[in-house]
């Protein structure tokens, strides 16, 4: 957050984005950190997100992205949360709450070439705006709009998205509306072009130190991943020749083959599609996932790598994303393996897998929702 917060404009808000679990590195911490660093806002997808972050004691202003249905409304207004809005039905169930107390605060979507959610820019969008304004239950605090290709070299279409969206923010400023936070920004163009970001930069995957595209200007910005995915080796055996791992023995032993057993599996998110091509870290080298990667576990190929030392044990560490000795694992590799962006890699790690939580080195917070029973 400081990296960014140093290369944007001082009057550039910030706002965290932590839907989706905090892209899979958990929401309530992160929420936390990104508050004692800051954050003007925080970003949800859901309003049950933005519950648990109230529950939880978070009180920065939060922003749900994506819809809340009518019997939403009132509960977002309770618990001050702040909610995108786009559509006409929502709009009228708005006007009917009861007209006590602290007004909803909404922020206008703007669709401008992403064609997922909002009004479409122009007239449509304008219209809308105005009818909002006069709703005396709302706050319309912001307008804002998302960039569809802000992560690509060629900023055409993001130049085409940003023309029309200047154009309602210059209707905005010309008719005198009061509408303080106007925003488009997302964090590829805080990276490349923070110009067009309007008053807030909406902070996302760049957050958890992952760039979201090989072609943003990275020189920009530094970066360092802020999550590994480790586990340890369980069980380690020796097969012979001809010996099957794992289901429809896709993997037949060669040779007499040292196997290792490692306690994660596609349910934890660690994808069965990566069944042929994983690889972990054991002692800082690189050994190969043996066979399919079954719900629950895996096996290694202990003999495949010059691994120093005397043979592996349980309970040697093994990372599956992260650094371990000079060797890294980053989560761009597995998404290559996948076919994917690293977004997806780490927000399908499994709500099931303990978050341990570091700083300077030191564990500050583990957080295991399956709950362990400590001495």
């Amino acid at each position: 957050m400081k990296a960014f917060r140093d290369a944007v404009p001082d009057s550039m808000k910030l706002m965290a984005s932590v839907k989706a679990n905090a892209y899979g590195h958990g929401a309530v911490q992160t929420a936390r950190v990104a508050e004692a660093c800051g954050a003007d806002y925080l970003g949800v997808a859901f309003l049950d997100e933005a519950l648990e972050l109230r529950r939880s004691g978070i009180g920065t202003p939060i922003l749900v992205l994506g819809y809340v249905p009518a019997e939403g409304l009132e509960l977002a207004r309770r618990h001050d949360v702040t909610l995108a809005l786009f559509r006409e039905d929502i709009l009228e169930a708005a006007a009917q709450l009861p007209a006590v107390g602290k007004r909803l605060k909404v922020h206008i979507k703007v669709d401008t070439g992403m064609g997922r959610l909002g009004k479409r820019a122009g007239g449509e969008a304008e219209r809308f705006l105005e009818r909002a304004l006069k709703v005396p239950q709302l706050d319309v605090e912001g307008l804002f709009t998302h960039f569809a290709k802000a992560d690509e070299a060629d900023k055409t279409y993001t130049q085409l998205q940003f023309d029309r969206f200047d154009g309602i923010a210059r209707y905005v400023r010309s008719n005198d509306l009061p509408i303080p936070l106007i925003h488009s920004a997302n964090t590829a163009a805080g990276i490349d072009t923070p110009e067009w970001g309007g008053g807030m930069l909406r902070l996302g995957i760049g957050m958890y130190g992952l760039y979201p595209s090989a072609e943003v200007n990275r020189s920009r910005i530094d970066l360092q991943p802020v999550l590994s995915l480790k586990t340890e080796v369980v069980m380690v055996k020796t097969v012979p020749p001809g010996w099957g791992i794992s289901y429809g023995t896709r993997y037949v032993a060669a040779s007499e083959e040292r196997i290792g057993t490692l306690p994660v599996g596609y349910a934890d998110g660690f994808s069965r599609m990566l069944t042929g091509s994983a690889e972990a870290l054991i002692r800082g080298r690189r050994v190969p996932v043996r066979g399919t990667i079954c719900m629950d576990q895996c096996m290694v190929g202990l003999d495949a790598a010059d691994l120093p030392g005397n043979p592996v044990q349980p309970g040697e560490e093994a990372v599956l994303i992260g650094t371990q000795g000079t060797e890294r694992i980053t989560a761009e590799e597995v998404a290559a393996k996948l076919g994917t962006i690293n977004y997806e890699v780490t927000c399908m790690i499994a709500s099931r897998v303990p978050r341990v939580y570091l700083r300077g080195g030191a564990v500050v917070e583990v957080s295991n929702p399956l709950g362990r029973e400590t001495d």
